[in-house]
């Protein structure tokens, strides 16, 4: 079963084909981060929602 990588919650394997990155790896999960920076790709980055939500705004 897939987990997330920051907070080791569950996720489903839906969850994780469509935020994880390329490999189905949930980096951020809707446990520990917000639903808009998972939109912006929190889940498949491994950097941190933070970052890219910061990157999301400047384009």
């Amino acid at each position: 079963m897939p987990r997330c990588r920051n907070c080791e919650s569950h996720v489903t394997e839906q969850f994780a084909r469509v935020f994880g990155d390329n490999e189905d790896h949930v980096h951020s999960c809707i446990d520990c981060t917000a639903n808009t920076d998972l939109y912006d790709g929190a889940g498949s980055n491994g950097d941190g929602a933070t970052e890219v939500a910061a990157t999301a705004w400047e384009q």
